[in-house]
């Protein structure tokens, strides 16, 4: 089955797709539904997934960092064509960003699957996910986790429903 994303021969976007970052982007966007992301670009710092026995990945959370949006592209009837240049757009607005030291707010954001029995190629597909919790989190707060991401992972499956308190993070 060809992936729709391959069309546009881009070895970055499709490592997007394929990674499961496009995803986290849109779990943010369509379900975190109290985290402000209107004109702000999405960008996924770190993200944990877990592996089931049927060899598919899912999310257990994902780290974001919002930007504001520099560059609106012009959108076409192309849905998948307007996924693309949209990337390209954000990609382009976080790299200024980063490179003027622009930190923006940041984001911790649990999620768990409540659709698991559809085809394997909806892996990553937002609306299979729902928000656990989720909470400020400072640059402090993501080393740790990125640190001790087994330990974190493993306090985490002892309470399918992820705590904030597990990171000391407040609502």
């Amino acid at each position: 089955m060809k992936k729709w994303f391959t069309r546009f021969n881009d070895a970055d976007f499709t490592h997007y797709y394929e990674s499961g970052e496009a995803t986290a982007v849109q779990i943010v966007k369509n379900l975190a539904r109290d985290i402000d992301t209107s004109n702000k670009w999405i960008d996924v710092i770190s993200y944990k997934r877990y592996a089931t026995n049927l060899n598919r990945n899912w999310f257990n959370w994902s780290i974001v960092e919002l930007f504001p949006r520099i560059t609106h592209p012009k959108y076409t009837k192309d849905v998948q064509y307007n996924k693309y240049i949209c990337w390209h757009a954000a990609h382009n607005d976080i790299t200024v960003h980063r490179q003027k030291n622009h930190h923006g707010e940041k984001y911790i954001v649990f999620c768990k699957l409540i659709k698991p029995d559809f085809p394997y190629y909806e892996d990553y597909h937002y609306e299979n996910y729902q928000i656990i919790n989720f909470g400020k989190i400072n640059q402090k707060k993501i080393n740790f986790i990125i640190a001790n991401t087994t330990e974190f992972v493993s306090k985490i499956q002892q309470n399918r429903d992820p705590l904030l308190a597990l990171l000391s993070i407040r609502a």
